[in-house]
């Protein structure tokens, strides 16, 4: 049990740096994609966005607003069948329109899915903000 939990580990770590990748290139498309197709955020103060298309659109406003970097800290990982759960902490680069930059600490789950063969994908995604360490 423990090897298929390390190997669940490793392939959720490797979908959150593609996630990261994604977001700091500022490709969206493929942050989307690494989505379900129903896939759910649960932004704060902010509706349900659901869908591959929402989602894309929901990241590229968080990137227009100012927000240009993310590094994801995944702390635990853990799985049952073909879902598995990721806690962990984030930090968020921000840059103001002077060219100062600041970072806003996060902390977030998500429930991963994966289909028949198919790669681990983010099937709801909930976050909110964190004290500075």
């Amino acid at each position: 049990m423990a090897v298929m939990a390390e190997g669940v580990r490793r392939e959720v770590e490797q979908r959150v740096r593609a996630f990261e990748a994604a977001f700091n290139r500022g490709d969206m498309a493929a942050l989307a994609d690494l989505y379900t197709e129903d896939g759910t955020l649960l932004p704060l103060d902010s509706k349900a966005i659901t869908g591959r298309e929402e989602i894309q659109q929901f990241w590229q406003g968080v990137r227009d607003s100012g927000i240009t970097q993310v590094a994801l800290h995944p702390q635990r990982v853990e799985a049952s069948g073909d879902l598995a759960t990721e806690v962990a902490t984030a930090d968020l680069t921000a840059q103001a329109g002077d060219g100062r930059t600041s970072t806003i600490p996060v902390k977030y789950v998500v429930v991963w899915r994966r289909q028949a063969g198919g790669p681990w994908q983010l099937a709801v995604d909930i976050w909110n903000s964190r004290p500075a360490e």
